[in-house]
């Protein structure tokens, strides 16, 4: 019946049969919200692995829907909501098996509180003759009897049969022992054992097909289950610690060669600045002394006007000039002085 409704939901909707003033305040239920069972998303829900066995939990009380997982597994934020779903699936199992690991340690050591059985006496050597006698005509009557039953013999089979019966009573007399013994023996063959993985008492020499039905149980694989993604989890995060651990280590090796590229690039940059600032003072020096020399020129210039004014307003080119002029004028008169005509005069 269940499983037909959550058919019929799957293909109608959940509100199939909600009329138009129902549907009104309907809310359809999204993966994200809190009525879904984030265990059922991401993983499995530990509720359904212990159904009808001796740790079951119940139903779960939130919602399972396949058509919720597939959206959720479609959805954008499927690897975003992963990690968040897998950790609180992680607490509910570390939980299950920590109380589980409690009643194992319990169990343990009540095992170890039983007294240990103390073996049978060995046989004597003509009851060990007797019985390897017996034991050999049990064997040789039972391959009687089973070729008997493949000829269709059935009468001459049971005959035997019942032969086997007496032999096996004649056995048991030899093998014998007092009541004590056989009490201590009874109790080693019953010596229990613990299942580490679902911590279910087992008889420790049982046979096969009950210890292989243990083995393929609900509770025995669900515990397993269990167990596997804890030690699955704590794997990943390990190996995220490590890879974050790496890259923090990579980040902080390329921030140092970053920083020592930067102190190289500020060395050299120093070492730039001080050979223009080398250079800047050289030109500033040199600028300088071309200004000194212009300021001694102008200097200079102001002294000999200033000697000129002394003079009558006559400064350095008029001393220039009337040296020139006056050379011209003595130049003429030496002339003349020395003219043959002008002379007779």
């Amino acid at each position: 019946m269940d499983a037909q409704r959550a058919l019929l939901d799957e293909l109608m909707g959940a509100a199939r049969n909600l009329t138009e003033e129902e549907r009104k305040g309907y809310k359809e239920i999204t993966w994200d919200d809190k009525e879904v069972c984030a265990f059922y998303m991401v993983r499995f829900c530990p509720h359904d692995l212990f159904v009808n066995t001796r740790s079951d939990l119940g139903p779960c009380p939130r919602i399972h829907d396949q058509k919720l997982k597939e959206s959720f597994e479609q959805s954008p934020r499927h690897d975003k909501y992963v990690p968040r779903f897998e950790a609180e699936l992680s607490q509910f199992c570390e939980k299950l098996v920590t109380d589980l690991d409690r009643r194992v340690r319990r169990g343990r050591e009540r095992l170890a509180q039983e007294v240990e059985p103390t073996p049978p006496p060995p046989l004597s050597a003509e009851k060990s003759e007797q019985l390897s006698v017996v034991e050999e005509k049990i064997k040789n009557l039972l391959e009687q009897v089973e070729t008997l039953g493949e000829a269709g013999k059935v009468d001459e089979a049971e005959a035997l049969m019942r032969k086997v019966e007496l032999l096996n009573v004649e056995k048991t007399t030899l093998t014998q022992q007092p009541q004590t013994d056989k009490v201590l023996m009874l109790a080693q063959e019953k010596k229990m054992a613990l299942c580490e993985i679902c911590g279910s008492f087992l008889v420790a020499n049982d046979a096969a097909e009950r210890t292989q039905s243990h083995v393929t149980g609900k509770q025995h694989i669900g515990y397993g289950m269990v167990r596997d993604f804890i030690a699955e989890y704590k794997a990943a995060r390990e190996k995220a610690r490590e890879e974050e651990r790496l890259a923090k280590e990579k980040e902080a090796e390329e921030r140092k060669k970053q920083r020592e590229k930067e102190s190289e690039r500020r060395r050299r940059s120093d070492s730039g600045d001080r050979d223009r600032d080398r250079d800047r003072d050289r030109y500033h020096d040199r600028d300088r002394d071309r200004e000194r020399d212009r300021h001694r020129e102008r200097d200079r210039s102001r002294d000999w006007n200033a000697r000129g004014s002394r003079d009558g307003g006559r400064g350095v080119d008029w001393r220039l000039r009337n040296g020139r002029e006056g050379g011209r004028d003595r130049y003429r008169d030496r002339s003349r002085s020395r003219s043959p005509v002008r002379h007779g005069h």
